[in-house]
C-alpha cells in the first residue's frame, strides 16, 4: 500500500509540474513582439488532471467536445489540374469585425474536414475574435466531393492547392491580407507553400500552425512504436486505407483504379499495411514518383524547408506530443530563421490541448486567435514603419 501511495503521489506531482507558462523559441523580432504583447504567454496552461496524459487528452477531446452553433456556407474550388476541393466559408455577420481586412484559411489535418468538431470550434473562435471571414480548404476526395483528376487524394504535405486558394481569395477580396492556419498535415502543407516564391506576395500576412510534424520519418517511427501503435497508429492506418479506397461515384472508382494501376500500386499489398510507414512506402511514394518512404520523408519534411520561409510563422506544439515530438524540431536549426517562432507548452498531446471539462474547452481556441491578431498587429506595425 505504501509503495502504491508513494508511486501515485509522485505521478500526480509530475503531472502538476506540467501546469506551466508556454515557452517561446525564436531569434527574430516577431518572437519578441509576441512575448511583449501576448496575454497567454504570461498565463499557465493548466489542463484538467485527467488530461495531463496525452492519451487522455486525445480521448476526452475526441469523445466529449461539442460543436458550436455555426453556419457553414458550402463552396468549392476548381483547381488548375481539373480537381475540385471543398472550400467552405464561415462568415460573421453580427459580432466583432476588428480584423475585417484579414481572411483566415484553415488547412485541416489528415482525418479532419470542415465538419469536424475541432475545425468548427476553431473557426468559431476566430469569428468571435474579430475575423469575419474564415475559409476551410479541405483535402481532395473529402466532404462528399469525388476526385475528378489524377492527382493526390490527400495533400501529403504539398502546398500547390493552397497557392490556388490564395489566388482565388485575392481576386474575390482585393486588398485584404490572408492568414494561414494549419493543423498536422495541413500545417505541413502550409510550410511547403510558404517555402516557395509564390508565397512571397503582399497578401500573405503569415501563418499560425499547431501539432506540425517537423521531421516526418522520426515522427512516423515514434507513432508506430510501443503503446502509440495501439492507441493511435492502428486507427490512423484503418482510416487512411478507407479514404484511399473510398469512392463517391462509379466514375471516381474507375478513375482511381486506372490511376493506381498506372502508378504500379499493389492494392492487395497495400491493404496489409500495419503502420503509416507501410502506407507511405507502398502508396504515397509511388504516387508522387519517389523511390520509397525515406525519400518521401526527405522531400516533404518541414525541417528541410523551414529555412526558406520568409513570412512570420508561429508553430504551437506540446512537449508531450506523441506524433510530432518536441525534440524533432531541432531548435538550433529552427531558430536560425528569424521568421519562425515555436510556442511550446508542457502538455497538450497531439491536436488536443484540452483546457476544461464542463464543457470541454480547448487551449488552441484561445491561442490561435490571439496569435493571429498579434500577427496582424505585427504586420501593420511593419507597414507603418515602411511608410
Amino acid at each position: 500500500f505504501q509503495h502504491y501511495y508513494i508511486t501515485n503521489n509522485l505521478r500526480l506531482i509530475n503531472m502538476i509540474r506540467k501546469w506551466t507558462k508556454p515557452t517561446l523559441y525564436g531569434s527574430g523580432a516577431f518572437r519578441h513582439f509576441l512575448e511583449s504583447r501576448s496575454k497567454l504567454v504570461q498565463e499557465k496552461y493548466c489542463p484538467p488532471l485527467i488530461c495531463l496524459n496525452p492519451a487522455m487528452q486525445f480521448y476526452v477531446r475526441t469523445k466529449y467536445e461539442k460543436p458550436p452553433p455555426i453556419q457553414i456556407v458550402k463552396e468549392t474550388l476548381k483547381l488548375s489540374d481539373g480537381g475540385i476541393v471543398a472550400f467552405d466559408h464561415f462568415a460573421n455577420s453580427k459580432g466583432s469585425k476588428d480584423k475585417d481586412d484579414y481572411i483566415v484559411v484553415i488547412s485541416p489535418g489528415l482525418r479532419e474536414t470542415t465538419h469536424s468538431v475541432k475545425i468548427l470550434t476553431l473557426a468559431n473562435s476566430l469569428l468571435v475574435n474579430g475575423f469575419p471571414n474564415v475559409f476551410v480548404l479541405n483535402s481532395r476526395a473529402s466532404c462528399s466531393i469525388p476526385m475528378t483528376s489524377k492527382m493526390m487524394t490527400f495533400a501529403w504535405g504539398d502546398g500547390n492547392h493552397l497557392n490556388e486558394s490564395v489566388e482565388n481569395l485575392e481576386s474575390r477580396f482585393p486588398g485584404k491580407k490572408i492568414i494561414l492556419v494549419g493543423a498536422c498535415l495541413g500545417a505541413m502543407s502550409t510550410i511547403d507553400y510558404l517555402s516557395t516564391e509564390e508565397a512571397n506576395r503582399p497578401s500573405i500576412a503569415g501563418a499560425v500552425l499547431h501539432s506540425c510534424n517537423w521531421e516526418l520519418k522520426a515522427d512516423a517511427m515514434k507513432c508506430s512504436s510501443g503503446i502509440n501503435y495501439q492507441l493511435f497508429n492502428k486507427g490512423l492506418v484503418i482510416d487512411t486505407l478507407h479514404r484511399i479506397e473510398k469512392s463517391y461515384t462509379e466514375e471516381e472508382r474507375e478513375l482511381k483504379e486506372e490511376w493506381y494501376q498506372e502508378k504500379g500500386i499493389d492494392m492487395e499489398y497495400l491493404r496489409k499495411s500495419k503502420s503509416i510507414w507501410d502506407i507511405e512506402e507502398r502508396f504515397v511514394a509511388p504516387l508522387i514518383g519517389v523511390s520509397g518512404a525515406d525519400e518521401y520523408y526527405q522531400k516533404v519534411s518541414p525541417v528541410n524547408k523551414c529555412h526558406k520561409v520568409k513570412k512570420p510563422v508561429v508553430v504551437i506544439n506540446s512537449r508531450d506530443d506523441f506524433m510530432a515530438p518536441f525534440d524533432h524540431y531541432k531548435l538550433p536549426e529552427f531558430v536560425k530563421n528569424p521568421n519562425l517562432v515555436l510556442w511550446s507548452t508542457a502538455a497538450g498531446g497531439h491536436v488536443c490541448f484540452v483546457d476544461g471539462l464542463f464543457p470541454v474547452t480547448n487551449y488552441l481556441d484561445k491561442a490561435v486567435p490571439e496569435c493571429a491578431k498579434l500577427m496582424c498587429d505585427f504586420v501593420e506595425d511593419g507597414d507603418d514603419a515602411d511608410k
